[in-house]
């Protein structure tokens, strides 16, 4: 099985950020089962770019941007709508404990890796948009 798996970093790629909506640095990874990790870089992209923007923007073309061509992300963080929103596009959101990128993407390749359920996280912040919208009754 070879994938490019996204993983929601800060700014140095080294730790797992906390949620993905709006997060800028993304550590993108090309695995293979049999070789283990090929290659990683760390990318920023701008805030019109962010997860959240480009999820809630009906325009948004999968195919020019990195995550969104990933078969998997992993994150600290992510809300039910999003997920379901990736999920249509191709792409597996997994919560992961794991604080180390690297660590995480090894785990994963080995079969290893914790992932959180999802719909056993209670987001208990919430934040306007201003724009009259809500993400579909996600409170994040």
């Amino acid at each position: 099985m070879k994938a490019k798996v996204a993983v929601t970093t800060n700014k140095n790629g080294d730790k797992i950020a906390e949620h993905a909506g709006h997060g800028v640095y993304f550590k993108i990874y090309e695995i293979d089962q049999t070789e283990g990790l090929t290659d990683s870089k760390v990318i920023k992209v701008d805030k019109e770019h962010t997860l959240h923007n480009l999820l809630h923007n009906p325009e948004t073309n999968p195919q020019e941007h990195e995550v969104l061509t990933s078969q998997i992300l992993l994150t600290g963080g992510i809300g039910m709508g999003a997920i379901g929103r990736l999920a249509q596009m191709g792409v597996r959101a997994y919560i992961v404990e794991e604080k180390n990128p690297d660590e995480a993407v090894e785990k994963l390749i080995a079969g290893t890796l914790r992932a959180v359920d999802p719909s056993t996280i209670q987001h208990t912040h919430h934040h306007e948009h201003g724009d009259g919208h809500d993400c579909n009754g996600h409170h994040h």
